[in-house]
């Protein structure tokens, strides 16, 4: 018995998609849209995090460069001084 329940509300449901399928179509394109564009300002966002996050990267990297060599330096300039 619950086979057949199953089966026609099935065919009802298929019923009243074929029935409603403009309208089907036209929210499914909608839908599209706005997940397409946002999407794109997900992107756009992702692009400008990104920018952000290597900059950020870049100016730790450099001071730890110039520390590194502010210690060398500074080791250099004990071992000439110290002899």
């Amino acid at each position: 018995m619950l086979p057949f329940i199953a089966g026609v509300a099935a065919g009802a449901v298929a019923v009243v998609a074929y029935n409603n399928n403009k309208e089907i179509r036209d929210g499914v394109k909608t839908g599209a849209k706005k997940a397409k564009q946002f999407a794109e300002e997900g992107f756009e966002k992702t692009k400008e995090l990104t920018k952000d996050v290597k900059a950020t990267v870049s100016e730790k990297v450099e001071t730890l460069k110039s520390k590194k060599k502010e210690e060398i330096t500074e080791e250099k300039g004990e071992v000439v001084n110290g002899n």
